[in-house]
């Protein structure tokens, strides 16, 4: 079970602090205040003071900076084992099926009546993880009850989403920068300063990351290595190790034991 909820002040924030990332857990940001719009998955999200995004795992996300106005939000990081009714785990499924960068933002204004500033409040409060766990779970139910609403609200969009659905599409193919740039019709000088400039990573970063989440989701499935490596696009299987030792601080094969000695219990 993991379950971790912070408030965060960055006073100055720029854009060489808010990288590019995804990792294997959900996330529920609530922004307090600052000048920022927010990227996930190749769509872009408007902020305003009391919104709240709703990270899947897996899905690239970084914050756009307007200005160097101070930067506070509440950060509630957790996976599905913290929520603590049978019924919050379909609902989590339900957010899981969604398309990438799709349904992230629930504006302030579609629930300034509702309770769910103070269930964030709760979680701040409490040491205990099981009850931080049942005000998540009332939490992520009501954000159910709103999603269909929200995904009808628009994100801005540019080419750029377009390159991001063909990339998630194409993870395990045999991706090269020209080929990308072939079938986008753009130069790789733009497509690497656009992509820098909207994620403040390189393409290849961001392939690699979500080919290692893949990874990682098959290892902890019961796929040894041997096999992962290939599946999720590497072209050996030394490249494979380290890349995913410098991401996680362990060796592939610990995640693939770790399940094999839970799934034999």
């Amino acid at each position: 079970m993991f379950l971790d909820c912070k408030k965060q002040i960055t006073k100055k924030p720029n854009l060489d602090e808010f990288h590019m990332h995804a990792h294997d857990f959900y996330e529920i940001y609530c922004f307090l205040s600052g000048d920022a719009k927010y990227f996930v998955e190749g769509n872009i999200y408007k902020l305003r003071p009391g919104d709240i995004l709703f990270i899947k795992k897996a899905e690239a996300h970084s914050l756009l900076i307007n200005s160097p106005a101070p930067y506070e939000r509440i950060v509630i990081s957790f996976d599905a084992a913290a929520l603590t009714d049978s019924e919050v785990q379909k609902v989590i499924s339900f957010f899981d099926g969604l398309p990438l960068g799709s349904g992230n933002r629930f504006p302030y204004s579609m629930f300034n009546d509702r309770h769910w500033h103070y269930y964030i409040d709760k979680m701040l409060s409490y040491e205990n993880n099981e009850k931080k766990g049942l005000y998540l779970s009332v939490l992520i139910n009501e954000m159910y009850e709103c999603c269909f609403d929200i995904l009808n609200i628009q994100t801005e969009k540019d080419d750029f989403s377009n390159i991001i659905a063909y990339l998630n599409t194409h993870l395990t193919d045999a991706l090269s920068l020209d080929s990308i740039c072939a079938r986008f019709y753009i130069s790789k000088s733009q497509l690497n300063r656009k992509f820098k400039r909207m994620t403040g990573s390189t393409v290849w970063e961001y392939i690699t990351a979500k080919r290692l989440l893949m990874a990682k989701e098959l290892l902890q499935g019961g796929e040894p290595p041997a096999k992962v490596f290939s599946e999720c696009g590497f072209n050996d299987y030394t490249s494979f190790f380290r890349a995913y030792k410098a991401k996680f601080a362990a060796a592939p094969k610990n995640d693939f034991i770790k399940h094999k000695s839970t799934s034999d219990i």
